[in-house]
């Protein structure tokens, strides 16, 4: 144990910079390597209330420890210090969120650009207000409606006649 009369030693043990040096996702904890020292397994930040986050450090991810009463077994991990290691995703004014494989969440004046290279799952009924546009193939399990019409290469399922028909048991032609 310190000297009780060490005040200097004890208030630069409070804040004590670092990196993570291991992390442990079952039990929420991580240890932080602050120069020689190697603190024992402690919590990190998230947020925590109704709205809840899980972002586990990353290894080598800088961080400031806070040491209560200089006490580094009852430390907590302050994140979110950029460095070389982590630099920052951007360098604009609007808000990036980059994770691990490629994802990228991008939120601007003009709307919310997701790049997510494994695809994205939604589970639960979803409502657009405005247009929606798809590059790319649609695969539909289910009934597709339309409330005005449906129009596929041009011809209107709605509107579209039938040349050629005959009375009898003859096809019609296609669709015009």
């Amino acid at each position: 144990m310190e000297d009780e009369d060490d005040i200097p030693g004890k208030i630069g043990d409070l804040l004590r910079p670092g990196r993570i040096a291991s992390v442990d996702l079952e039990a929420g904890l991580a240890e932080v390597e602050c120069g020689e020292v190697l603190s024992p397994p402690v919590p990190w930040t998230e947020l925590a209330g109704a709205f809840r986050t899980w972002a586990p450090p990353s290894v080598g991810e800088q961080v400031l420890l806070i040491c209560p009463e200089a006490d580094i077994a009852g430390a907590i991990i302050l994140r979110g210090l950029l460095s070389n290691a982590f630099p920052a995703p951007a360098s604009d004014e609007n808000h990036h969120l980059h994770g691990p494989n490629g994802l990228t969440i991008k939120l601007t004046a003009d709307g919310i650009v997701i790049a997510a290279p494994g695809g994205i799952d939604i589970t639960g009924d979803v409502t657009i207000t405005g247009n929606l546009a798809v590059s790319g193939d649609a695969d539909v399990d289910g009934t597709v409606t339309g409330q005005s019409d449906v129009i596929a290469a041009g011809i209107s399922g709605k509107g579209h006649t039938h040349p050629g028909v005959q009375s009898g048991g003859a096809s019609t032609a296609g669709p015009q």
